[in-house]
């Protein structure tokens, strides 16, 4: 049996195709069928930040940076990648001042990290962090490509 399997790495998935023969057991025919092969590893139920985005965001981030984020990263909503929280709750939470968080969160949208949905509720970037599988990651960017797509056209 002639197998090919390729890891891309990625996608952390091993992708294969191998030959395979069938025999049908009423008429004894050989049957010719490509079987093909996809495994994906470490792609359930994980929490994934991807290391040079997220320093990339941080940039000369001071403690008050670091404060806000690892705010918003403890209070996102892993099911739909949904921060609520106002610049007052956030300056209250983070012990932080509200001129401060304005800054801070946009910056964070200049960097992509997080998205305004509405006043108080954000959208943080799949591409950055996001906890589930290549399939809600794919789910997740759809949603969140469409709405900065929208957010362009109309403010053209």
């Amino acid at each position: 049996m002639d197998q090919n399997m390729e890891y891309h790495s990625d996608t952390q998935t091993l992708m294969g195709t191998k030959k395979k023969t069938y025999i049908d057991t009423e008429t004894g025919e050989k049957i010719q069928a490509e079987q093909v092969t996809k495994r994906a590893y470490g792609q359930r139920h994980f929490w994934k930040v991807y290391l040079m985005d997220f320093l990339h965001i941080l940039g000369l981030a001071d403690s008050k940076q670091i404060d806000v984020l690892i705010y918003i990263l403890e209070n996102t909503e892993q099911a739909n990648n949904t921060f609520v929280g106002t610049y007052k709750k956030i300056a209250k939470d983070a012990n932080v001042s509200e001129p401060t968080i304005a800054k801070i969160m946009k910056k964070l949208q200049e960097k992509e990290f997080i998205k305004k949905v509405q006043n108080g509720v954000w959208q943080v970037s799949p591409n950055i962090m996001m906890k589930g599988s290549e399939h809600k990651k794919s789910l997740l960017l759809n949603y969140y490509d469409d709405s900065k797509n929208e957010e362009q056209e109309n403010a053209e």
